[in-house]
């Protein structure tokens, strides 16, 4: 009986573990959609028995029952919540990503990416992955993962949460994200107003010259120059936004405790 109770106790807290880890994984950019069903499990396995290790289990439900189930929906919540954090810190390179588009004229042109099943550009593309590089250098996956393990000694698998408390510190982390995104890009978004500015003069100057059969390449070279001369500035940008995950995690952590 001492056996049965201490192994379905043990299951009970690796199923509510990897409940809350899986709500992370299937919502985090990390590590995304491109990579396999088969590889993200095995990252939910993996965690969920780590976080075994450390995680209180005296709150966990000792039997299966309705309690165990919906504990385990709460459990998804807070895994989504710390993965939705990450989400919306890296959706600062996705703006940065579509303004740049814009700018250089490659919105227009957009490809199918078969992993998330939904349009893109180029340029949103390219950022994108460097954006993912500039995170992986500075850590931020760790960061992310640190939060998520550590979110089993703030809040201890099988006790009740408040998932709505962050709702108002995630409207402002996305509002940082969407100024982060555009303020990055305005040295960009500068030159390709003044070159509009040149060419529109040129042509009301000269309305026998078409100067607007030349005006896209004009424009994608000035962009593309432009976007070079201000990658570091770019890069340590998004380096310094991405910093902002960890207590942001942390403030979400203290405020869903009851």
């Amino acid at each position: 009986m001492l056996l049965q109770r201490l192994i379905m106790t043990n299951a009970a807290l690796f199923a509510l573990a990897a409940s809350r880890i899986a709500g992370f994984v299937v919502v985090s950019p990390f590590p995304g959609g491109n990579v396999s069903r088969t590889q993200r499990v095995t990252l939910v396995v993996v965690l969920s028995w780590v976080a075994m290790a450390f995680a209180p289990a005296a709150a966990v439900p000792r039997e299966l029952s309705l309690e165990l189930a919906g504990q385990a929906m709460l459990e998804l919540g807070c895994g989504i919540v710390v993965g939705v954090a990450f989400l919306f810190v890296f959706a600062s390179a996705e703006v940065l990503g579509a303004v740049l588009g814009q700018m250089t004229g490659l919105s227009s042109p957009s490809v199918l990416n078969p992993t998330m099943d939904a349009p893109e550009t180029a340029v949103g593309r390219v950022v994108g992955l460097c954006a993912m590089l500039v995170a992986l250098s500075a850590g931020v996956h760790r960061v992310a993962l640190g939060g998520l393990l550590e979110s089993f000694r703030a809040l201890p698998v099988g006790t009740a949460a408040v998932l709505g408390a962050p709702i108002l510190r995630f409207v402002d982390l996305g509002t940082d994200a969407f100024v982060v995104g555009v303020r990055l890009a305005t040295p960009v978004v500068g030159v390709a107003l003044l070159v509009q500015l040149a060419l529109a003069m040129v042509s009301r100057a000269a309305p026998s010259v078409q100067i607007f059969s030349v005006g896209f390449g004009v424009l994608f070279t000035s962009g593309i120059v432009s976007m070079l001369a201000c990658l570091d500035d770019m890069t340590s940008g998004l380096t310094a936004h991405f910093a902002s995950l960890a207590p942001f995690i942390d403030q979400s952590l203290a405020a869903m405790r009851r």
